[in-house]
């Protein structure tokens, strides 16, 4: 069974890596990271921002946000979810 959850839309960087080889299509460099969020813990990409370890690091501060992943053959917009940084 599901259920329901609040999960806080700000957190800190647990762990992270920054992916370059990636499925055919998909762009690299990006941050893959694990994201602690108030109790909880979600996977995500760290996204605006450079993918490398000068910007990204451990416990880092970051909020939910929105980013587009594409369009489909009939023009629809997809949109995803990752996590930014805190400035």
């Amino acid at each position: 069974d599901f259920k329901k959850v609040e999960i806080a839309t700000e957190g800190e960087v647990r762990s992270f890596t920054i992916v370059t080889f990636a499925a055919p299509g998909v762009p690299v460099p990006f941050v893959a990271a694990i994201i602690n969020c108030g109790g909880t813990s979600v996977r995500a990409n760290v996204i605006n921002c450079d993918p490398t370890p000068e910007v990204v690091s451990l416990g880092m501060k970051v909020r939910l946000a929105t980013y587009s992943l594409g369009n489909d053959d009939n023009g629809s917009e997809a949109i995803g979810f990752g996590f930014e940084p805190i400035k």
